[in-house]
């Protein structure tokens, strides 16, 4: 059995954008797999701001950091970003099937592997000096996490997000960062309009 055909067996919640799905300071024995649409995984620091640590998407299973860990309570905020749908799954049916089905780990220990890669790439994004260079790594971290294409469009995928949104991200202002969008659509590095928001991951250099 794999993680897909394993979770499938698990009731079906609807969420929409902007929904608190779990929240820092709760407990849970709850695993939430993302079925559609996409959830995004923050923190906030002392000043109140909030810092996106990675995005979750289709079958990715929060709070990740959690499967294997008993500490408690949860130290991030899962938030809806786009309407969708997610599993609800019991975490100790979930450990006890994880720890008889050797497949099961093999799948569950490389997600994690990824996981770990992603989080590392969403390190060096937050790293970046200027609001350019954050935006251009954001963008370019969010379009390479859930496409192999040069060119992608975020909205095809399903993930309208504002400029309020992108601001949140890289921890700006909504001005500034509009600001540094059209910098960047002038540039050739993105496009985008009411329709679309296109990213060229081949183009969006530091």
């Amino acid at each position: 059995m794999d993680v897909i055909d394993f979770v499938k067996k698990y009731p079906i919640k609807s969420f929409t954008k902007g929904e608190s799905l779990l929240s820092e300071g709760s407990i849970s024995d709850t695993l939430l797999a993302i079925r559609t649409g996409y959830v995004k995984v923050t923190s906030i620091d002392d000043l109140g701001n909030e810092r996106m640590l990675w995005i979750a998407g289709r079958y990715d299973i929060v709070p990740t950091e959690r499967l294997f860990s008993q500490r408690s309570p949860l130290q991030f905020f899962y938030t809806a970003l786009s309407d969708g749908e997610l599993f609800q799954i019991k975490k100790s049916d979930f450990l006890s099937k994880a720890k008889e089905d050797v497949k099961l780990m093999a799948e569950i220990a490389t997600g994690m592997s990824g996981h770990y890669d992603d989080l590392l790439s969403r390190i060096d994004t937050i790293g970046q000096s200027s609001i350019r260079d954050k935006l251009i790594a954001t963008l370019r971290y969010v379009a390479q996490r859930f496409s192999a294409d040069q060119s992608v469009d975020l909205y095809q995928l399903g993930l309208h997000m504002t400029h309020k949104d992108l601001a949140d991200m890289i921890g700006s202002t909504r001005e500034t960062t509009s600001l540094e969008l059209h910098k960047l659509r002038t540039a050739g590095m993105i496009e985008y309009d009411r329709t679309r928001f296109i990213v060229h991951t081949d183009k969006c250099t530091l």
